[in-house]
């Protein structure tokens, strides 16, 4: 078999043992990505199930909600795509305009195992002990709140205070920045002083999102300045979908 021949049979081995399954450091990748952030709801079906994934952002978070999604499909190449939806008509009639990027394949289940032992959404110590630096800017970008002396806190650290204990912990460890557990209407935050917070972001900013890169040098953002041109048009191309019911909206969505 010649050179060319051979390198077209590898290449055509790959695609299809990707297409197959997640290897690891795709799991690995997609749970950086989606430690604090997205929902996986296991859904069944005679075929034995399927797992969704979805991605929402607010009509500012645009560019971030793109690279988010660059970066799932870097792992998981899906023809999915990023769809606002109006939610649902509150009481005073409005209705508010949000971006969804959502996929549907049982090639997920690693990670929704991963991330939701017992079928509940839990930051757990095998899962960061997995995760480095790139997970930590995702992470730091997804919540981070810088204040004005330069501190900042972080409110995406789990549900429970051993969560986040666990989250800080893996920051000091990733970072050698160590932040304070606190208490914030029955839901834990993580405070870093203007020293520790440094130290995050000198140690991330070589991973950080750019439309995030705020976030990591204590620059004050233009938010009209990294609002996404494409998903702009993508909303001025016609009237948002309205938000349906889950059987509804799978019909529209693409199996990986």
């Amino acid at each position: 078999m010649n050179t060319h021949a051979e390198r077209v049979l590898t290449l055509n081995i790959r695609k299809i043992s990707r297409e197959s399954f997640l290897d690891v450091t795709d799991v690995r990748g997609l749970l950086g990505l989606l430690l604090v952030d997205g929902s996986l709801v296991h859904y069944r079906s005679p075929s034995g199930g399927y797992i969704q994934m979805t991605i929402t952002a607010g009509i500012k978070e645009s560019a971030y909600l793109e690279e988010k999604v660059a970066e799932f499909k870097s792992f998981f190449p899906t023809r999915a795509e990023i769809a606002p939806y109006s939610t649902a008509r509150r009481p005073n009639g409005k209705q508010t305009t949000v971006l969804r990027f959502r996929a549907s394949t049982n090639k997920l289940r690693p990670l929704y195992n991963l991330l939701y032992p017992a079928g509940e959404r839990q930051i757990t110590q095998p899962v960061l002990d997995i995760l480095g630096a790139q997970a930590a800017a995702w992470c730091w970008a997804e919540s981070a709140v810088i204040g004005k002396r330069g501190g900042a806190k972080l409110s995406r650290v789990g549900n429970t205070r051993v969560e986040a204990m666990r989250l800080n912990n893996w920051f000091e460890l990733l970072t050698g920045a160590r932040g304070e557990v606190k208490d914030y209407r029955k839901r834990p935050r993580i405070s870093f002083s203007p020293d520790q917070t440094k130290k995050i972001q000198d140690a991330l900013i070589q991973y950080a999102p750019k439309s995030r890169i705020h976030l990591f040098t204590g620059d004050v953002p233009d938010v009209s300045a990294i609002r996404s041109a494409r998903t702009e048009l993508l909303l001025g191309s016609g009237h948002a979908r309205p938000e349906r019911s889950e059987a509804e909206a799978l019909v529209g969505n693409h199996q990986a």
